[in-house]
């Protein structure tokens, strides 16, 4: 699987590489657990930041490093927000499949939120540019604002 997955991302870089212009960017999301997670992003509407509470149910299993395909950069998007900032919801698959909408905005059972900047965006770009947003937190990721706050259990 790590295989496939890895000439996925070569051969995406390759093909980039070759065109001047692109309609759409990347983002990367890094499963570092040993369960599928799903990630939400609030795009826009009503509940932007500082508006964290999520009304879609999130859709989607996220595998290690799979690309999630945008129209502009992370980073421009983010910094059209009001506050400068895009929350990324992270929750347990299994989570999802179990519990209704009500349940899990009234429990907040999200494993994880990140509320980020476009600077914490490049801060966790690749060596190819292409932001890589992991769950778990990484070290790099020790002063953005999440909840619970880096480091705790």
């Amino acid at each position: 699987m790590k295989s496939i997955n890895l000439f996925s991302y070569f051969s995406l870089m390759l093909i980039m590489a070759g065109c001047p212009e692109r309609n759409s960017y990347e983002f990367y999301t890094k499963n570092n657990s040993n369960f599928d997670i799903v990630l939400y992003v609030i795009y826009g509407g009503r509940n932007i930041y500082p508006d964290t509470m999520f009304i879609f149910k999130p859709t989607g299993i996220i595998k290690s490093n799979v690309p999630i395909s945008i129209s502009q950069p992370l980073e421009d998007i983010i910094k059209k927000t009001p506050q400068d900032k895009l929350s990324f919801f992270f929750f347990h698959a299994d989570t999802l499949e179990k519990y209704p909408l009500e349940v899990l905005q009234r429990d907040y059972k999200v494993l994880q939120r990140y509320d980020l900047s476009s600077q914490d965006v490049v801060t966790l770009k690749n060596k190819y540019g292409i932001p890589e947003i992991p769950y778990p937190p990484d070290e790099r990721m020790k002063n953005m604002k999440m909840y619970p706050p880096y480091g705790s259990e």
